[in-house]
């Protein structure tokens, strides 16, 4: 399975199939399910392998059906949310036994310890609660020193956490923080950060539909055969096979015992000058810290990039995946102008990812964007029949510094005429 091409495209479409669309999303769980490779560093001093990921979006986007999925999927995972989560419910408690002597006791993240502890309504939590999953998230161990009983515990988890924004929706207009109720010592712990929006886009909304209504009727208990097979209108990843849900738990499984990535030989002259200049521009922008704990966070996530694809060596496209993933999540967590600046100044570490992926989104802007103005100005407009003019495109395409026979080749593409046709100067969509 791990030979074949564009595994790591299907391992992260094989992610929650129920949910529609969300990319980023799946790639971030992707990475925390799969995780880098802990260290003993000099002096003993323990660096963590796990990778936490902080999911924060609009109600009604799949937030907490995500780490539902997580907690079906993955062998040990250990599910709580965030009101019914105390500071002790998440570390340990010291109790008395039927015989009235103490006790000691392991929350949530001690026994999802070398597991993922999957904690919902993250931003509901008290402060005090908060605090004790400081040392948790970053050192993995639990202190504790009460009633005569002193202790540390392991807990040696990724964290998975799903928060709201504090006024019900996320304003783009302001930064992530000013978004969040959560302090920046927390916010530096997280890995990955996810921002989900709720915006109204009419091609995407007709396939959210068809996908909602061809999930229920697969999923009938009285479903026949032909029924259980049915696809939704075709989506995006329709040309990768998803992997089945019963091979993929052995695939993580196998995966996480087996394989053990190294970095050796890569470009870290490449790491240092991104975290360099991210660091700049985090300052500048204040969008959601920056700090020493994301340079081991980006060579956590090449790791974990090197082993979806079960290799034991980090190479320079895990570097460039991890360094994207990172991207996107900082990108995500800025105001609206200064992501779109942001964009264009980091364009060449973005996830170049293969060329058809990039034709597709830059095709996919344009009849966004087409589409919108033709619904304000008349109502009833069939989606089939607006046109891109040719000369925009072409003008997208040098913006995006892609070549012209690429873009030539891309459309002779059975992958282009799936979804597009041309007539004289104009590109319709084929629905």
């Amino acid at each position: 399975l791990a030979k074949s091409p564009q595994i790591r495209e299907r391992f992260i479409s094989s992610m929650a199939p129920s949910i529609y669309g969300m990319w980023h999303v799946k790639t971030a769980i992707a990475l925390s399910i799969m995780g880098g490779q802990p260290k003993q560093a000099a002096g003993k001093h323990r660096i963590r392998g796990d990778i936490n990921t902080l999911i924060v979006g609009d109600p009604g986007l799949a937030k907490s059906q995500f780490l539902k999925y997580v907690e079906q999927t993955f062998p040990r995972a250990v599910y709580t949310t965030g009101k019914g989560a105390s500071g002790v419910g998440l570390t340990a408690a010291v109790t008395r036994d039927e015989n009235g002597h103490f006790c000691l006791e392991g929350g949530a993240m001690v026994l999802a310890d070398d597991g993922i502890c999957l904690i919902d309504e993250f931003d509901k939590m008290n402060d005090q609660d908060r605090t004790s999953l400081h040392e948790a998230m970053e050192q993995q161990s639990i202190s504790i020193s009460k009633a005569g009983i002193v202790a540390t515990l392991q807990a040696r988890c990724a964290v998975v956490a799903v928060a709201n924004p504090i006024e019900g929706r996320y304003d783009q207009q302001r930064t992530f923080s000013q978004n969040v109720n959560l302090s920046d010592p927390i916010l530096s712990r997280f890995d990955l950060m996810c921002v989900l929006r709720d915006e109204a886009d009419p091609l995407q909304d007709e396939m959210l539909a068809s996908h909602v209504v061809c999930s229920h009727i697969r999923s009938h208990p009285d479903a026949n055969p032909e029924e259980k097979t049915k696809k939704p209108k075709t989506n995006k990843t329709s040309h990768l096979n998803p992997i089945s849900q019963d091979m993929l738990k052995k695939y993580i499984v196998y995966a996480r015992q087996r394989v053990f990535p190294k970095m050796t030989d890569v470009d870290s002259e490449k790491l240092a000058s991104f975290y360099s200049e991210l660091r700049a521009e985090a300052f500048r922008t204040g969008g959601a810290p920056m700090t020493a704990r994301h340079m081991d966070s980006l060579i956590r996530l090449a790791e974990a990039n090197a082993r979806i694809e079960l290799r034991h060596h980090v190479n320079s496209r895990d570097i460039d995946n991890a360094i994207a993933v990172m991207l996107e999540s900082f990108i995500q967590s800025q105001k609206h102008q200064v992501a779109e600046e942001l964009r264009k100044k980091f364009r060449r570490y973005l996830a170049q990812g293969p060329l058809a992926d990039q034709f597709m989104a830059i095709l996919d802007h344009l009849f966004k964007e087409t589409s919108i103005k033709a619904q304000l100005a008349s109502k009833d407009v069939e989606l089939e029949e607006i046109p891109v003019e040719m000369t925009e495109v072409i003008r997208e395409i040098e913006q995006a510094e892609l070549k012209m026979q690429d873009a030539t080749a891309f459309m002779q593409s059975s992958r282009f005429l799936q979804y597009f046709r041309v007539e004289g100067e104009k590109l319709y969509r084929v629905m």
